[in-house]
């Protein structure tokens, strides 16, 4: 059942991506904000013993190589920083494209920029734009 549910997503969404791949990008940014936002309440509530079970929780080995999770920072909480770290980038990317012409505008985390000291869209975190890069930020 969950699976077929997925399923209508995904394609609902392809199709809806062929259609315009701006306003997809937009509501993927949004659902990944609503994703930081959880991590973010999540870890403060860890921080405030709400969540006395995954206190003294390690993080899962799977978790520990996908990450590369140093040693002595494999708790529950470094992995929520890691995650939201990662939920923060994805909506960064998904508004960078909601902001940009789709079929004019290069894809800004692989182009060659002029100064490389100037802030620019990057695939790390040096230099987060949580509402994405704007066009004229970067064309």
């Amino acid at each position: 059942m969950v699976l077929g549910a997925q399923g209508v997503w995904c394609n609902a969404l392809f199709f809806a991506y062929l259609i315009s791949p701006r306003t997809v990008h937009r509501f993927v940014g949004y659902l990944e904000e609503e994703a930081v936002v959880t991590y973010t309440r999540q870890i403060k509530d860890l921080d405030a013993g709400r969540l006395p079970k995954w206190e003294k929780l390690q993080a899962p080995e799977i978790a520990v190589d996908y990450w590369n999770m140093p040693e002595g920072h494999r708790t529950m909480r470094d992995l929520l920083l890691y995650i939201r770290a990662d939920e923060s980038k994805h909506r960064e990317v998904n508004h960078t494209f909601g902001n940009l012409d789709q079929k004019e505008d290069p894809n800004p985390f692989v182009s060659e920029y002029r100064d490389p000291e100037t802030p620019h869209p990057t695939k790390g975190l040096a230099h987060p734009k949580p509402t994405g890069w704007e066009r004229h930020e970067i064309i």
